[in-house]
């Protein structure tokens, strides 16, 4: 009778961990890349030379988002002298006016914040750049162009 009971709490034991370790079968590979919508700014943004650039954009993704990136670049033709470029990272940056940027997480987040411009960035045709990553690795970039005077 010992042995009985003792081969059913095997016998269940095993049934109960072959059904998956999270308990419902639930887990899905996240195959699906996130999105990103940017609100600013728009290609008729005009900044000027040391003024903020405003930043708003929506990142979604089907499981979790982990970070992003923002990088403005100068696109226009570059001469010996230095462009000023400049990149955020949102796990470690800080906004224009010294505050961490906002983190992201979840399935959907609205990033705001201000980016300084340089006193001395050169005027001309800038990009402006999100890359945003999921929890699985999966990332997406946007580009929006606008102008520093």
């Amino acid at each position: 009778m010992k042995f009985l009971k003792y081969a059913l709490i095997v016998l269940f034991s095993i049934g109960m961990m072959s059904c998956g370790g999270s308990g419902g079968g639930d887990d899905k590979e996240d195959t699906v890349a996130p999105t990103v919508t940017i609100a600013s700014p728009t290609t008729s943004t005009i900044v000027t030379a040391g003024a903020n650039l405003s930043v708003n954009f929506t990142a979604t993704d089907n499981v979790a988002l982990a970070s992003y990136t923002v990088t403005v670049s100068y696109t226009g033709v570059k001469s010996v002298k230095t462009v000023e470029e400049f990149s955020f990272n949102s796990l470690s940056d800080t906004d224009a006016a010294g505050n961490a940027v906002p983190a992201i997480s979840g399935v959907s987040k609205v990033i705001s914040f201000n980016i300084a411009t340089p006193d001395n960035a050169m005027p001309g045709a800038y990009k402006f750049s999100v890359t945003v990553k999921d929890t699985a690795g999966k990332s997406v970039s946007k580009d929006i162009a606008f102008e520093i005077q």
